[in-house]
């Protein structure tokens, strides 16, 4: 049974989310067997290719490059391929961010949520390129590779404990001091505003690659299937953020584009019923 199974659920949750009083940030509901590298003196992975048009894209949009990055995600690379190249731009991000913070001044180290608002802030060059693509009036369908890019980010993303590294407080140690319980929920409105600007702009993502898909009823299947993906993304995300009530299992996070997502499958099994409905009837 899939973790979320209408709209309803989706709304209903939001308003959980608006009406849930602030909470410590560490609750373990979801199962997860994925780890958190922190990077801790770990050479810098070379920039790859999806990184270097997406940083070109943040600044200023052309069409060459444009073209090149749909070429890069979704015409020569498929599959296996996307997942790669994502995790190379997950990697160099957190190779980013360790640099700025294993050798910083700075004596006190960064909880667990708060390692993971700076993994979210140093995506910010990949939304800003998503949206100058969305705005630009380039006459290339766009819709489908902002999407994946967009998904494959949040779902390659390990959301589960931090390993070990000297700038980053363990769970224990945060535990044993009640001084991080403000920093901790200061870092999870901080996670929850990066987290509902990726939805925005993931969203319209979406919203394209409908619109620009002359089949969008025959990739109905494959878009549900990508959102009870995307569910159970949520709620690993929600186990590192702290984010939702004690019963939101991540329901709160990306709302606005899972809606979009099974409004979308919901639209196309409507459309095939009618379509079904007046054929019988002749």
């Amino acid at each position: 049974m899939p973790l979320v199974d209408s709209t309803n659920s989706l709304k209903r949750s939001r308003s959980a989310r608006s009406n849930a009083s602030p909470e410590p940030a560490h609750k373990k509901r979801c199962l997860n067997d994925r780890q958190a590298r922190c990077r801790e003196e770990s050479p810098q992975p070379p920039v790859c290719e999806l990184e270097t048009l997406l940083r070109r894209l943040a600044k200023s949009v052309d069409f060459a490059t444009v073209k090149a990055l749909k070429a890069l995600v979704t015409e020569r690379k498929q599959g296996a391929a996307v997942t790669v190249m994502i995790q190379s731009l997950i990697e160099r991000v957190k190779a980013i961010v360790a640099g700025r913070f294993q050798d910083s001044e700075d004596s006190e180290k960064l909880l667990q949520t708060e390692l993971y608002v700076e993994w979210l802030r140093e995506y910010d060059f990949v939304l800003t390129a998503v949206q100058n693509v969305l705005r630009a009036k380039i006459k290339i369908a766009t819709g489908k590779t902002l999407f994946t890019i967009l998904f494959h980010l949040i779902d390659e993303e390990p959301a589960g404990p931090v390993e070990p590294c000297s700038w980053v407080m363990t769970l224990v140690e945060e535990a044993n001091d009640s001084s991080t319980d403000e920093r901790s929920l200061a870092a999870v409105r901080k996670a929850e505003a990066n987290l509902d600007r990726f939805d925005a702009v993931m969203a319209l993502a979406v919203q394209r690659y409908k619109s620009e898909s002359r089949d969008y009823w025959q990739l109905s299947k494959a878009i549900g299937s990508k959102q009870e993906t995307l569910a159970r993304s949520c709620c690993l995300l929600s186990e590192q953020t702290g984010f939702g009530d004690a019963d939101d299992l991540g329901f709160g996070l990306l709302v606005t584009t899972r809606e979009a997502m099974l409004k979308w499958k919901e639209q196309a099994s409507d459309d095939c019923d009618q379509e079904d409905s007046g054929y019988s009837s002749k």
